[in-house]
């Protein structure tokens, strides 16, 4: 799993890190500070998850509630 932030304002890293200890987050968050990736993946809100294939292909984009990322994995999976 990659967690990517975006929209924090301008200075993002104490407001993930916050997040990151309230949440018991303890993995690596990737900063997207000028929204430029969200941007280029057609993002409007968050959280949007994004389901990516072995070989980095983006398969599926959306999928804010559990029962459509659970699909969506399984899919992902048996193919």
């Amino acid at each position: 799993m990659i967690l990517i932030d975006i929209w924090e304002g301008t200075d993002p890293k104490p407001d993930v890190d916050r997040f990151c200890e309230m949440w018991g987050i303890d993995s690596t968050i990737l900063l997207d500070e000028t929204a430029e990736y969200a941007a280029a993946l057609g993002i409007r809100g968050v959280p949007t998850n994004v389901l990516v294939d072995a070989d980095g292909t983006i398969v599926d984009i959306g999928l804010v509630r559990l029962d459509e990322l659970d699909a969506a994995i399984d899919r992902l999976v048996s193919s």
